[in-house]
């Protein structure tokens, strides 16, 4: 009897291994050597029922010796082919592995960039904004110090609370810039209607703007990375598009939400690698953003046929 229990835990067992090798056949993506694995562990477990059989059934006397012999040697044959093939399981698992490694190089290196870059806007915008508003404060400040007269110091005082409040104008704009209040405080689409506006009011490229968010709001996170992968995707037509219009959709649908960007500029072969680009693109620092947040981002261009990209990321994903 307790042989018998021994075989009907042991059966139990390999029926339980052969279960779970199996579900994850579709894990290993129905590699040929796990299939081999579990159809040898499915042959290990009709054997030890065969030998419970003679416990169950005295009166049962036909011998299942070949049987069971023959369904050995097969097992053997699957478990030995299998292992010899489950290399390939080995290797898919380390290029996984380099990929995953890859990705994550690329994501640092375009944060890397991202934050460089904008090292490099804020020292400018410091450099140009305020650096020649200052040194003109200190040189009439300096003119006051000469003892001008009175009519002329006046003037001189005039001028310097001029410059002392487009000096302050420069520095909101500036501070905007790196941390933007109305993001914060209003959403995406007030935002990006005061980004735009400042463009139009310039007058080099027409922006266009159509949106029904109005004033629906968003996980702070994304509002900030589609607000400033926008400002990207406008700064780099206006650099280097040649275009005269751009065309800004966002909609919001019960799952999805959509940003649709086109501009009529001179297009490129979106063929070419992220290392050939004209420097300071940066599609791939958008892309990175956007899967941050699960979002996916394309891009459509040709050569004289402008560009349009495209980011679509799930409600459920980006709702507060």
């Amino acid at each position: 009897m307790t042989t018998l229990y021994g075989l009907v835990v042991s059966f139990i067992l390999q029926f339980v291994a052969a279960y779970l090798a199996i579900s994850l056949t579709k894990v290993t993506r129905y590699n040929f050597s796990w299939i081999l694995i579990s159809l040898a562990l499915i042959m290990m477990a009709m054997r030890r029922f065969i030998e419970i059989l003679p416990y169950i059934y005295p009166t049962y006397t036909r011998d299942f010796t070949a049987l069971s012999t023959w369904l050995g040697i097969v097992t053997s044959a699957f478990v030995t082919v299998g292992i010899i093939l489950i290399k390939r399981i080995f290797r898919s698992l380390t290029e996984a592995e380099r990929i995953r490694k890859m990705s994550e190089a690329r994501v640092l290196s375009a944060v890397i960039q991202t934050e460089e870059r904008e090292r490099k806007r804020f020292a400018k915008d410091l450099h140009d904004g305020l650096g020649p508003i200052l040194s003109t404060v200190k040189m009439s400040l300096s003119a006051l110090q000469r003892g001008e007269n009175q009519e002329r110091s006046g003037k001189i005082i005039r001028n310097t609370t001029e410059l002392l409040n487009e000096a302050i104008d420069s520095l909101k704009e500036i501070t905007d810039n790196i941390s933007p209040h109305i993001l914060t405080n209003f959403g995406l689409e007030t935002m990006l209607n005061s980004f735009i506006n400042k463009i139009n009011y310039a007058g080099k490229i027409r922006v266009n703007l159509i949106s029904n968010l109005k004033n629906e709001r968003f996980i702070p996170e994304v509002e900030v990375i589609l607000y400033r992968s926008i400002c990207e995707l406008i700064n780099n037509t206006m650099q280097y598009a040649d275009a005269r219009t751009i065309d800004v959709n966002l909609f919001r649908t019960p799952e999805l939400l959509l940003v649709n960007y086109k501009d009529d500029g001179k297009g490129f072969d979106t063929g070419v690698k992220e290392s050939d680009e004209v420097e300071g693109t940066g599609f791939y620092n958008i892309q990175s953003r956007i899967s941050s947040i699960r979002g996916n981002f394309t891009i459509q261009s040709k050569p004289g046929m402008g560009m349009e990209a495209t980011i679509v990321l799930k409600t459920k994903d980006i709702k507060k």
